[in-house]
């Protein structure tokens, strides 16, 4: 029996698809530097495993060579929808700079890109390799609030059971000879990633059953993430057990990763002992030539190109519009900033010398004033930004509403306060001589008043659409004693009273943009 071959259309597919690969990461270089940055933080970066990741990603590519050889990749059009989908993605992403699901939008467009071009059966061999490279990009950051609050909660609860004396304030642990702070660093997102990365690793080569699979990444993770508590444990112990004096509870890290590693020890030689069945995730047998090839028919070079090409022009287009936005918006910045408000309700504009609270908003433009009404005084602050760009946006990880050096947060997060129905973050700062000021911020953009970052990123995407980029950030603060109340019933008449006058002057300068 004779049998006909499939044709060989790889030269053509793979040249087509490096072409493309290599057009995409011109275009997103931002993004992919932004990659690059981050992963070369070899001593303090979550992400420092990036590059052991990339090229695990690419040895799992190579060591599929013998299956992908003896296929005949096609295009394959539905996967043009995922190419459509994943560049919006990052066009949204970029608009409104969340460097974030930029890099997710990046992955998730090399991997249409690559199914688009080579078809349904290479995509079945190469889906795992490439998706891979998702454990060294940074979708995991909003996950280290939760373990850090989990691990608070465990903690404090453990030491309670054992009944030592300590007080809880968010996520400061109090003990008689001095306050240990639960820091988003301790959260155990590192170990929580190590662990996911070699589990999802291990599982892929060891066992066939998506279920088995499932359940090793599950108990990888779950080990992570009790390690983690059982370090912040055992510091908190020592810490009350030698008043403080211990070495790890100011070096702590080392420990967690001696911890990390005996529990992940510990699992690989139970799952030796146990004598789990494995399977080769994926068959490395060629196929039967004479079985049928649902991709063996020949594809022509001509419509190959033309298809590349679609692609092309698909992948091209959100940095085109992201370009041309910019524009826009470096055409709005050159308007002027409202003018803070003068005489209003009692509240006149002082001059105040040594006032050193100075709130830090990157690309803003800055205005702060002191108010005077009777015997008592306020400090406003307002933090304009006409347009918003990167390295120039009203949410990003390095602005400040206190100053550090000088003043200092007394609440680890900002606390949710309502004022007759308006929301309003609430912090107290505290300098070096004891004195405290409370803080009362909101942001808004495009009209719209929140406190929560996330909804003011939607916000501006929608700003952005209506012709409305502005945005800014209003803080109100006054210095009091003893009396809390006193100090936040002063800080909402002078924002009643400012209120109206403040929305007509932003109306005024918004309606030039």
């Amino acid at each position: 029996m004779i049998t006909v071959q499939p044709k060989n259309n790889w030269p053509l597919a793979g040249s087509l698809v490096l072409i493309l690969l290599v057009f995409a990461l011109v275009l997103y270089q931002h993004t992919a530097l932004y990659l690059i940055s981050l992963w070369s933080q070899l001593e303090i970066g979550e992400y420092a495993h990036g590059y052991l990741v990339l090229a695990i990603s690419i040895y799992l590519i190579f060591s599929h060579r013998q299956e992908l050889s003896a296929l005949s990749p096609r295009p394959e059009y539905r996967a043009l929808f995922i190419v459509v989908g994943a560049s919006m993605l990052w066009m949204v992403s970029a608009l409104v700079d969340v460097e974030m699901l930029q890099a997710l939008a990046l992955l998730l467009l090399i991997f249409a890109l690559v199914w688009s071009t080579l078809g349904n059966q290479a995509i079945r061999l190469l889906a795992f390799p490439i998706l891979f490279i998702v454990f060294a990009i940074p979708v995991w950051f909003p996950l280290s609030p939760v373990l850090q609050n989990i691990t608070a909660d465990v903690v404090f609860s453990a030491i309670r059971l054992l009944s030592i004396p300590a007080f809880r304030q968010d996520n400061l642990i109090m003990l008689p000879a001095g306050t240990l702070s639960i820091e988003e660093a301790c959260s155990g997102l590192r170990y929580l990633l190590a662990a996911l990365t070699l589990g999802t690793l291990y599982a892929y080569m060891n066992y066939s059953s998506i279920r088995a699979r499932l359940l090793v990444v599950l108990i990888a993770a779950s080990l992570a993430v009790l390690a983690n508590m059982l370090r912040v444990f055992i510091v908190v112990y020592l810490g009350y057990t030698t008043d403080m004096q211990h070495p790890l509870v100011n070096d702590h890290l080392t420990l967690g990763w001696y911890l990390f590693a005996g529990l992940t020890a510990i699992l690989f030689f139970a799952d030796i002992w146990l004598h789990k069945r494995r399977a080769p995730a994926l068959s490395t047998a060629p196929p039967d030539p004479s079985m049928p090839n649902i991709n063996s028919h020949m594809y022509s070079h001509r419509r190959y190109f033309l298809f590349v090409a679609t692609a092309g022009v698909m992948i091209a287009t959100a940095p085109a519009v992201v370009h041309l936005a910019s524009v826009q918006m470096a055409a709005a910045a050159a308007t002027s900033a409202p003018q803070l408000p003068q005489q209003a309700g009692g509240w006149r504009p002082v001059l105040v010398s040594n006032d050193d609270w100075s709130p830090l908003y990157h690309g803003a433009v800055s205005q702060q004033q002191s108010y005077q009404k009777g015997d008592h005084k306020i400090a406003f602050y307002m933090g304009y930004y006409p347009a918003q760009k990167q390295g120039a946006e009203l949410i990003n990880d390095l602005n400040r509403i206190g100053t550090k050096d000088k003043w200092r947060a007394v609440y680890p997060l900002p606390r949710l306060h309502d004022m007759d129905g308006r929301p309003v973050l609430e912090q107290v700062l505290e300098n070096g001589a004891k004195q405290q000021r409370l803080l009362w911020y909101w942001y808004n953009v495009a009209g719209t008043v929140t406190t929560n970052k996330y909804e003011a990123k939607v916000l501006q995407v929608l700003g952005l659409l209506a012709g409305r980029p502005w945005g800014f950030v209003a803080a109100v603060a006054v210095d009091y004693n003893d009396d809390i109340d006193i100090a936040r019933q002063l800080i909402k008449d002078f924002m009643l009273s400012t209120e109206k006058p403040m929305e007509k002057e932003i109306e005024r300068v918004t309606a030039s943009h």
